[in-house]
C-alpha cells in the first residue's frame, strides 16, 4: 500500500470507529428492545400482525438513528480534523446539549426542590454535568473494555443489564431519562462491540454477498428514518417507556396525523372562535337560591368518578352516598386536566391551560408553572366585586392567591408551608367557624382536601396502595360530613353543597398509576355532586364538565358569566329541568388534548408523539379500541373540532406559547 494510502487509513481509523461504534450501541439497543417489548409489552388487541409492525419499526428507527448519529459524528471527526482533547471537548458540549434538550425540565426541576430556591443555576449546571459525563464516560468506558474479550463481554453484559432495570421502574413516566438512561448503557455495549463490529463490517464489505447484506441493512435503517409509521404502530412504540429512536423521530421528523379527508370544516357554533368582544351571559331569572345563598365548594384530591359510583362503596362513604340519593347527581362529568394546579386553574378562571398564560412562580420546592401573571378573571374575584362574602381555605400552598390558581377571594386562610399537604381537618375547622358566624347576605366558600393522596398514609397503615387510598376518601367523606350537617342547620333553604375532585387516580389502567400523566378516563371522569333544599334531586346523564361550574355558581348569585368562559351554567339542570349544553369539553395535561362529544366519542391528540386515539366511551368506556382508522368519517370531525378549538383559542400573545413540564 502506498505511504499516502496508509495515512489516509490512519486519518479514517477514529472517525470509522466512531461511526461504528455508535451504530453498534443501536444495534445493541434494538435487540434488547425487541426483547422486553416481547416480555413487557402487552400484547395488542388487534394481533400478531401490529406486534410485528411494533418489532419491525423499532428496529428498522433505532437502527436508522444510530447510523445517522453516527454518520455525522464520523464524518465531522474525519473532516474536522481536530485534535483529540477538542474531540474530546465537542463530545462533551454534544453530551450537555443533548441532555439538556431531553431531561433539562427534569433538571430544573430537580435543582429547585434541592436547592430549596438556593444556588438554582448552579445546582442545574451540575446535574446537566453528571448525565453528561455520563453519556461521555459510558463510551470511554466501552472503548477502554474493547481492549480484551473478557473485559469485553462484562461491558456488553453490564449494558445489557443497566437497559433491561431501565424498563422496570416508572414504566409510565420519566420518558426523557428512562432514554438518557437507555442510550448511556448502549453507548457502553456499542463502544465496547466497536472493534469486532468494525472487524466484521470490513469482512463483510470484501465479498458480493457481504456487500448485499450491508445494503439490505443499510436500506432498512433508512426506511426507518424516512417511513413514518402509522397511527397504530406509534401507539404501540410509545409503551415502551425506553424507546429513544420514536422519541426522536416524533420530534423531528414526524408530522400529526391527518385527517382521513372526509370532515375538514370548521364548526360553525361561536365557541370555535375568539368571543372576547362578546356580551356577557346573563344569569337566571328567577335566582334559583333567592337573594342571599350560601354556597360551599369542596374539590378532593384524585378521588375518580368510578370510586364514587361504586355501589360497594356506599357503606364506605356514607357522605357521598347520600348526597347520590338526595342531591343532583352528575354521571357524566369531567375535570379539564389532571394535574391539580391545571384542572383547578381552569375551574376558577373557565378557561382551559392553553388560553392562560403560565410562568414559574414560587421558591425552591413550590416553584412550578402557575398562571400567576394571567390577566382572566376568576369568578371568586367576580363574586367579591358583586358584594358576596367569599372565603378560601387552602391546604395546598398554590392554592394561594399571588400563585394565580385560585384568586380573588375576599377572605384567604392558608394552612400549609412549603410542600407540605393540608389534613382534611386543618381545612374544615376553619371553614365550619366562618359558617357560624355567617350572617345574611350572600356568602362563598372553597376548600380542596388532600385525602386522598400518595402515599396514601392518612386513613390506614397497611394494606395495598388500592386499600389505603379508599381509606383516605373515608377521611375525606367524613369531613365533608361536618359540613353538610351545619349548612342543614344553620341556613335554612338557602344552602347549596358541591363536591367534586380535580381529577381521578390510576391504578394499573392502561399501564399507568397515580396522576397527571395521561387523559384516560380513569384521570378525567370526576363525580360531581350537588345538594341542597331548593335543588331538585335527580341523576344527569348530559356530559357536564368542572368548567361548566364557575358559569353556575356565578349564576346561583345573580351574576352574569364573562363570554371568555368555555363553560355553561347548569342551573336549569339543579332545578329540574332541560339544558342546552353547546360547548366542547376538552381536556389538556403533558402536551395531550382530548374533547369528548355528546354521544361519547372522545378523541386524544398527543401533539409531542405524534399520535391520536379515538373511543367510544359508550361501548368501550375502558378505551381499549381505537376507532381513529376504524370509524374515519366520525373520528375526523371529533378531531377536527379539537384541533378548530385550539386553533382559535390557543395563547400567542407576544410570542408566548404554552409549555410542557413533565
Amino acid at each position: 500500500m502506498p505511504a499516502s494510502s496508509d495515512a489516509a487509513a490512519r486519518d479514517s481509523a477514529p472517525a470509522v470507529r466512531l461511526a461504528v461504534a455508535l451504530f453498534a450501541a443501536s444495534a445493541l439497543l434494538a435487540a434488547v428492545d425487541a426483547a422486553t417489548i416481547a416480555v413487557f409489552v402487552p400484547f395488542p388487541g388487534a394481533g400478531l400482525s401490529l406486534r410485528l409492525a411494533h418489532h419491525l419499526f423499532d428496529a428498522a428507527e433505532t437502527l436508522g438513528v444510530g447510523a445517522l448519529a453516527g454518520g455525522l459524528a464520523g464524518a465531522f471527526v474525519y473532516f474536522a480534523r481536530v485534535p483529540g482533547w477538542a474531540r474530546n471537548c465537542l463530545a462533551f458540549a454534544a453530551s450537555l446539549a443533548l441532555v439538556d434538550d431531553a431531561i433539562g425540565e427534569n433538571l430544573t426541576r430537580m435543582a429547585s426542590l434541592s436547592g430549596g430556591g438556593r444556588l438554582e443555576t448552579v445546582l442545574f449546571l451540575v446535574f446537566l454535568c453528571v448525565f453528561g459525563v455520563g453519556l461521555v464516560g459510558a463510551y470511554a468506558a466501552g472503548s477502554k473494555g474493547s481492549s480484551s474479550a473478557r473485559l469485553r463481554a462484562f461491558a456488553v453484559a453490564l449494558a445489557v443489564t443497566l437497559i433491561v432495570l431501565d424498563h422496570l421502574p416508572y414504566r409510565d413516566d420519566y420518558f426523557g431519562i428512562h432514554g438518557v438512561v437507555a442510550w448511556a448503557a448502549a453507548l457502553l455495549g456499542g463502544a465496547a462491540l466497536g472493534a469486532p463490529a468494525e472487524r466484521a463490517l470490513r469482512l463483510l464489505s470484501q465479498g458480493r454477498r457481504g456487500r448485499i447484506a450491508l445494503a439490505a441493512i443499510a436500506l432498512f435503517a433508512l426506511c426507518g428514518l424516512i417511513v413514518s409509521p402509522p397511527n397504530a404502530v406509534r401507539l404501540e412504540l410509545f409503551r415502551e417507556p425506553c424507546t429513544v429512536a420514536p422519541w426522536v423521530l416524533a420530534t423531528t421528523v414526524w408530522r400529526a396525523p391527518p385527517l382521513h379527508g372526509l370532515a375538514r370544516a370548521t364548526p360553525a357554533s361561536p365557541w370555535y372562535r375568539d368571543r372576547s368582544a362578546d356580551p356577557a351571559v346573563p344569569p337566571s331569572s328567577p335566582p334559583l337560591l333567592g337573594r342571599d345563598p350560601v354556597i360551599v365548594v369542596i374539590t378532593v384530591d384524585a378521588v375518580g368518578a368510578d370510586v364514587v359510583d361504586d355501589p360497594a362503596s356506599d357503606r364506605r362513604f356514607p357522605t357521598m352516598t347520600e348526597l347520590k340519593r338526595d342531591g343532583v347527581v352528575f354521571t357524566h362529568a369531567s375535570a379539564p386536566g389532571t394535574q391539580t394546579a391545571l384542572s383547578l386553574a381552569t375551574l376558577f378562571s373557565g378557561r382551559y391551560f392553553s388560553e392562560l398564560a403560565w410562568t414559574d412562580h414560587g421558591v425552591g420546592g413550590t416553584r412550578y408553572l402557575y398562571p400567576s401573571d394571567d390577566p382572566s378573571p376568576r369568578f371568586p374575584g367576580l363574586l367579591s366585586d358583586h358584594g358576596v362574602a367569599t372565603a378560601d381555605y387552602a391546604g395546598l400552598v398554590f392554592l394561594a392567591s399571588d400563585f394565580g390558581v385560585a384568586r380573588g377571594f375576599r377572605e384567604e386562610t392558608v394552612t400549609v408551608e412549603g410542600r407540605r399537604h393540608a389534613q382534611a381537618a386543618e381545612l374544615i375547622d376553619p371553614l365550619l367557624d366562618r359558617l357560624k358566624v355567617a350572617r345574611r347576605g350572600p356568602l362563598f366558600l372553597y376548600t380542596h382536601l388532600m385525602e386522598p393522596h400518595q402515599p396514601y398514609d392518612r386513613g390506614r397503615s397497611q394494606g395495598s396502595p388500592h386499600e389505603r387510598y379508599l381509606a383516605e376518601v373515608a377521611v375525606a367523606d367524613a369531613q365533608i360530613r361536618r359540613v353538610l350537617r351545619l349548612l342543614q342547620a344553620r341556613f335554612g333553604r338557602r344552602w347549596a353543597l358541591f363536591v367534586s375532585a380535580d381529577h381521578g387516580e390510576a391504578f394499573g389502567e392502561h399501564g399507568g398509576t397515580e396522576h397527571g400523566k395521561t387523559l384516560y378516563e380513569e384521570l378525567l371522569h370526576v363525580p360531581l355532586l350537588a345538594r341542597g333544599p331548593l335543588l331538585a334531586p335527580r341523576v344527569v346523564e348530559e356530559r357536564v364538565g368542572l368548567v361548566d361550574l364557575g358559569p353556575t355558581i356565578l349564576d346561583l348569585f345573580g351574576v352574569e358569566t364573562p363570554a371568555t368562559y368555555e363553560g355553561q351554567s347548569l342551573v336549569p339542570l339543579l332545578a329540574g329541568g332541560t339544558a342546552t349544553l353547546t360547548r366542547p369539553l376538552l381536556a389538556e395535561g403533558r402536551l395531550r388534548r382530548a374533547l369528548t362529544q355528546p354521544d361519547g366519542l372522545k378523541v386524544i391528540e398527543d401533539s409531542r408523539r405524534k399520535l391520536v386515539e379515538a373511543y367510544d366511551l359508550a361501548t368501550d368506556p375502558g378505551e381499549t379500541h381505537n376507532l381513529f382508522d376504524v370509524e374515519p368519517a366520525r373520528v375526523d370531525g371529533a378531531l377536527g373540532s379539537l384541533r378548530a378549538f385550539f386553533a382559535a383559542h390557543t395563547r400567542s400573545d407576544g410570542g408566548y406559547q404554552p409549555p410542557y413540564k413533565p
